[in-house]
């Protein structure tokens, strides 16, 4: 029972440690917080302000971690805060993780995401205190042909365009730091690139992507959008994906040189399904019965495919996904209509939170 044995270990372990985290006040980054302000553990989030609008901002995420509003591409800054804070954990969430506002700037995407990533490790250089890193990626970074591949860690990595080239970088990056300067001269600070699938959990609320615009077309009694409904995806609740970033930061926290590596955190097969299968199963859920329409495109070329293989994960962490597909939705639309009758988010987030981990 992996699952079971990492939720028990990740528990046990956090209590007390002192993390740091990039992109807090993002969506995963904001059910971080609640995870880790459960977990008891000394958080400080450093990142852009948000809008009211975001999970965060609703659920007072202030109130649950030592909050610093910062740029990553402002290296004194994020060296200054690092190192005072003398976290024995890092977490680099902090990214631009829109597709399409990547395709748009380039410039900016690639300054935040490689730039920033070489920042956040010129900055752990300097800070004895830090034992393990972990780099946020995405299943993106394949070189992906569209031909149904179910990706492993081994496979050539790519990217045709700003986000996926970007976040291909930061895996380059993340090596080069590894073998030159943590994993050297006397040093051993375990440092990881994690490649997570399409994350989905409630509180989400960019409109660009797929599931608060599924969403809102229902609240609104409105046809949903979809640019290609037969697309497939390795869809993943936040919770597990989470789940699997701090397994793999506490393992390599305790074993630097056996789980300093590459690791997929996805779904089981079960979990690799088109946008149209989303969006029914969706629809039942929330009861609504209006159908769909194609949407414009945008210039950005997307895989008809894409999977991911997390046998490694499986074999060598103590790591699992525990919850289904239909629970993930189902509790996605639970908490969008919850947030409809106005419970607040961080009543939400703290059932949802205690319930996966059990407290």
């Amino acid at each position: 029972m992996h699952a079971i044995k990492a939720i028990k270990n990740n528990n046990i372990f956090y209590n007390r440690k002192r993390v740091f985290l990039t992109g807090h006040t993002g969506f995963k980054g904001a059910w971080l917080t609640a995870i880790l302000h459960e977990l008891r553990t000394h958080s400080m989030g450093y990142a852009l302000e948000t809008d009211k609008e975001s999970l965060f901002k609703k659920m007072d995420g202030d109130s649950m971690i030592q909050s610093v509003i910062g740029d990553v591409r402002n290296f004194e800054k994020l060296k200054k805060e690092l190192c005072a804070f003398k976290p024995e954990i890092v977490i680099h969430l902090a990214a631009q993780a829109i597709v399409k506002d990547c395709f748009d700037n380039p410039q900016y995407a690639y300054e935040t995401n490689v730039m920033g990533t070489v920042n956040l490790f010129e900055a752990v250089r300097s800070c004895d205190s830090v034992k393990s890193i972990l780099i946020v990626t995405t299943d993106k970074v394949y070189e992906n042909k569209g031909d149904g591949a179910v990706y492993v860690e081994t496979d050539p990595l790519g990217g045709i365009d700003p986000y996926s080239s970007s976040k291909a970088c930061m895996e380059l990056i993340s090596d080069t730091y590894k073998k030159s300067y943590l994993q050297s001269d006397g040093r051993m600070i375990g440092v990881s690139t994690v490649r997570a699938s399409n994350v989905i959990g409630g509180g989400d609320h960019i409109q660009s992507r797929l599931i608060p615009s599924i969403l809102n077309s229902f609240a609104e009694g409105k046809e949903v959008e979809l640019r290609n409904p037969h697309q497939t995806r390795p869809w993943q609740s936040v919770l597990d994906a989470l789940n699997g970033y701090l397994s793999i930061a506490r393992l390599m926290y305790e074993n630097p040189e056996t789980y300093s590596s590459q690791w997929n955190i996805g779904p089981a097969k079960e979990g690799i399904q088109s946008v149209l299968d989303v969006v029914t199963k969706m629809q039942g859920y929330y009861k609504n019965n209006s159908g769909y329409t194609i949407g414009e495109t945008f210039k950005v070329v997307e895989s008809q495919t894409l999977g991911l293989d997390i046998s490694k994960s499986l074999d060598r962490l103590d790591w699992a996904p525990v919850l289904s597909l239909d629970k993930i939705l189902f509790d996605l639309v639970d908490f969008f209509k919850r947030q409809q009758a106005k419970e607040p988010e961080r009543d939400i987030c703290h059932g949802q939170v205690s319930d996966f981990f059990k407290f």
